[in-house]
């Protein structure tokens, strides 16, 4: 797994997820990225059989991930195959 990069405004410093072409916030077109490190999950739910959780990243935005968890908890986010999971804690 990879970590999951978030995308950092270099015009205003807004984060985004995921990746767009111009800021909402300022209009700004240039990014770089920056690396999830984990949230508390606001919501869990499956469809499918396939577990999803709602994380609240510590960088603000939700992320919509696969992955088990109870809300309250926090979770570690990772890519996998360029989606976003909860990692093993």
């Amino acid at each position: 797994m990879t970590p999951l990069p978030a995308f950092v405004c270099r015009g205003c410093g807004e984060v985004v997820f995921p990746a767009r072409v111009l800021c909402p916030r300022c209009g700004e077109s240039r990014w770089r990225e920056e690396a999830f490190a984990g949230g508390v999950v606001e919501q869990a739910t499956e469809h499918g059989g396939v577990p999803i959780v709602s994380v609240r990243s510590d960088l603000k935005p939700v992320v919509i991930a696969r992955g088990r968890a109870a809300i309250g908890t926090r979770v570690r986010l990772e890519a996998e195959g360029g989606a976003p999971i909860v990692a093993d804690r």
